[in-house]
């Protein structure tokens, strides 16, 4: 599908298809493995309607636990429907078990980062007993939780080390017993402005093919005093289109954090996840003070109020 430019974000249609609660469900050619035939194509586009038109898409937060508290007070618990939480992989598969504990408590999916002591350990099967453990541990809730193997690895790792580690993650996660528990990547979703054979280079077919979804992390650019012109939003239809050109259109996708300068920054990425068939989850990002975008304040929390509100919002936490 043709895809609007950035500029046009604020103008989307408030009626726009939204998907699961839990995942997006793929269309019903990708569900059945069929392509549709012309007596099928009426029956299987008012299913999908039906499908997009019913579900709703998670809204969440990111911020410190010491914070969250805080930041929760500050904008409100209702329509906080995930929490992102970074983790440092441990041998008893329990690391951020307390926080990922009140995540669940609180009916918010938890959409784990997870980074290890040593990426060349965890490829050669060193630390395949704390993913197992881990495994177990987030599976023994039976809600939806995602697990991420080491976020915007751009910079940090080479992109086939990366693959190679998100492959073992999936070898050890993607068992077909554990159906809650879905693994993607988060990438850099600036790479998506200009560097775009750098953020493909973490990726792969067979990768694409096995996660459960693909995210990014995005923000504007420039700084408070000069709010740039890369809105935050700008990461879902490139990413949606990116997907689609590479035949994974139907995959859900995700901002696994979000924030920006501007009260119009905020707005335009919340209608984004909100109205984008493919977005599944959106968490805006809510740190401590000095940090270069957080905490939401003023007219940019309003905004993000009204995201998390919206009638096309999962409403289970805090409501």
């Amino acid at each position: 599908m043709k895809r609007a430019p950035v500029s046009m974000l604020t103008g989307l249609a408030a009626a726009a298809a939204v998907l699961s609660t839990t995942v997006p469900a793929p269309s019903a050619d990708a569900a059945t493995g069929h392509s549709r035939t012309a007596a099928s194509t009426s029956a299987a586009a008012n299913a999908d309607a039906a499908g997009k038109v019913a579900a709703k898409k998670i809204i969440g937060m990111s911020a410190p636990a010491d914070l969250w508290g805080k930041r929760t007070h500050e904008v409100g618990a209702c329509g906080i429907s995930a929490r992102r939480i970074f983790a440092s992989l441990r041998p008893d598969g329990r690391a951020q078990a307390s926080v990922i504990g009140q995540a669940v408590a609180a009916h918010q999916m938890p959409v784990v980062s997870y980074k290890v002591p040593s990426v060349d350990m965890l490829i050669h099967g060193g630390y395949d007993s704390w993913l197992r453990a881990t495994h177990r541990y987030l599976a023994h809730f039976g809600v939806p939780v995602t697990a991420t193997f080491w976020h915007e690895p751009y910079g940090n790792m080479a992109p086939a080390k990366f693959r190679a580690g998100s492959r073992k993650f999936l070898d050890i996660f993607k068992t077909g017993k554990t159906p809650k528990v879905k693994v993607g990547p988060i990438l850099n979703g600036w790479l998506l402005d200009n560097k775009v054979p750098a953020f493909a280079s973490f990726t792969s077919r067979s990768l694409l093919r096995r996660w459960d979804f693909v995210a990014v992390d995005s923000y504007q650019s420039g700084t408070f005093s000069a709010p740039g012109d890369l809105l935050p939003a700008r990461a879902v239809p490139l990413l949606a289109r990116w997907m689609q050109r590479r035949g994974f259109g139907h995959k859900p996708i995700g901002l696994g954090e979000y924030n920006g300068f501007t009260a119009a920054a905020i707005k335009v990425a919340g209608e984004a996840i909100l109205s984008t068939p493919e977005a599944w989850f959106g968490l805006a990002w809510n740190s401590s003070s000095g940090t270069k975008y957080a905490p939401l304040a003023g007219k940019r929390i309003t905004k993000f109020k009204k995201t998390k509100a919206d009638a096309r919002a999962v409403h289970r936490s805090g409501c």
